[in-house]
């Protein structure tokens, strides 16, 4: 019996085969909302006004 609950085509997280974000970038508004977007495709943006940063967390 298996432990591993990641669904067989999810892309790794951690570790040397974990997808890379490095295509990703983020702007803070003056509004203090986030903007995460994909470089690569302008279509591709997610907009918040309540997040975490990341190196708070770890």
């Amino acid at each position: 019996m298996s432990t591993d609950t990641t669904h067989p085509t999810q892309q790794p997280t951690i570790g040397v085969d974990a997808a890379s974000l490095e295509q990703y970038s983020a702007v803070r508004t003056e509004t203090d909302e986030l903007i995460v977007y994909d470089e690569r495709n302008e279509d591709a943006w997610v907009q918040s006004d309540d997040w975490i940063d990341a190196l708070t967390m770890a």
